[in-house]
């Protein structure tokens, strides 16, 4: 299997030389945290654990002068 994250999109596809082909994509409501998220294929199963992405706040405070 090929897992692929990108911002708030999972894509899941099975390789090219796999016996059966499967190719799926789930939106998120929040950003994933790729380096705190894992994989993990047991039996069969397939199980992920995705980390939220914290937003970060973008505001700038401008001076008075």
């Amino acid at each position: 299997l090929d897992i692929g994250i990108e911002g708030a999109v999972v894509r899941i596809e099975t390789r090219a030389e796999a016996p059966r082909q499967f190719k799926a994509a789930y939106e998120l409501p929040l950003d994933i945290d790729t380096a705190a998220s894992e994989a993990k294929l047991e039996n069969g199963v397939l199980t992920l654990r995705l980390a939220k992405l914290e937003p970060v706040s973008k505001v700038v405070n401008l001076a008075i002068s």
